[in-house]
């Protein structure tokens, strides 16, 4: 295999698992009740009108006196800078969170979930650390820890936590698939393939995880079950999989 595109691949990977966090995993922020706002209400003017107002109090950070909101007011607010991508101001809500309640692990995950969309590895690490250190039995920290340590290329420890994850949540086929993508990168291509396959079983729509799963069919010799997998993830809008046909499938089982 040409050197130079199984790196091409490998970064491809890269991203694809940060797409997967992103679009499946990522916008579960903690919200400080159970419920949301939008739950189980029938007007969905009041709702827009609800997250219009939140857009215009999340940008109202720089120079404002936090310390006087209370904590509800402040997991709103930070939650909604997150969802207009203001995570600068989202994580300065959850610092003032944290000052107010410092033993609530939803905050320093959502404090980790603000860093770790600024590229900030290091600085997430210590939330999520303090967020699990407060509620072992939490799993969402020790995924977004996962996914610092996949990022830091310490897959070892990133792979730690997907199996704790998964002891928890055994049905999370997002969990599932970021081990996979893990498994790879260390040249596990047969557990790779094996968390793929169960994350496709539990979301057969899982267009990265057909995708990735090509990856590691080829990586194992497998062209003709690669080229199933990238043409299964084309068919679901993965469309680097195009990439990866033309590349290796066109002509190859004529």
């Amino acid at each position: 295999m040409n050197e130079n595109i199984m790196k091409q691949f490998f970064f491809l990977l890269t991203i694809i698992f940060l797409i997967s966090c992103n679009n499946q995993q990522e916008n579960k922020t903690a919200t400080e009740s159970n419920e949301t706002a939008s739950a189980n209400q029938d007007n969905a003017g009041a709702i827009v009108i609800e997250q219009a107002e939140n857009v215009l109090e999340s940008n109202k950070v720089e120079g404002e006196d936090l310390s006087n909101k209370d904590v509800p007011t402040l997991f709103r607010r930070g939650t909604s800078a997150y969802e207009n991508g203001d995570f600068e101001g989202g994580i300065e809500f959850f610092k003032q969170v944290i000052s107010k309640e410092p033993n609530d692990p939803r905050a320093y995950y959502n404090l980790g979930i603000g860093y770790f969309k600024l590229d900030r590895f290091h600085d997430a690490l210590h939330p999520y650390n303090q967020a699990i250190e407060l509620n072992p039995d939490y799993a969402e920290p020790y995924f977004g820890r996962g996914r610092v340590y996949y990022m830091l290329e310490d897959f070892k420890s990133c792979l730690e936590d997907y199996n704790t994850v998964l002891k928890m949540k055994p049905d999370d086929p997002v969990a599932y698939y970021n081990r996979g993508t893990a498994l790879g990168r260390i040249n596990d291509y047969l557990g790779a393939i094996k968390d793929f396959d169960k994350a496709i079983e539990l979301d057969p729509d899982y267009a990265e995880a057909y995708f990735n799963r090509g990856l590691a069919n080829k990586l194992q010799g497998r062209l003709h079950e690669a080229c199933i997998d990238w043409k299964k993830a084309l068919e679901l809008g993965h469309y680097e999989a195009e990439k990866a046909i033309r590349g290796y499938c066109e002509g190859a089982e004529k």
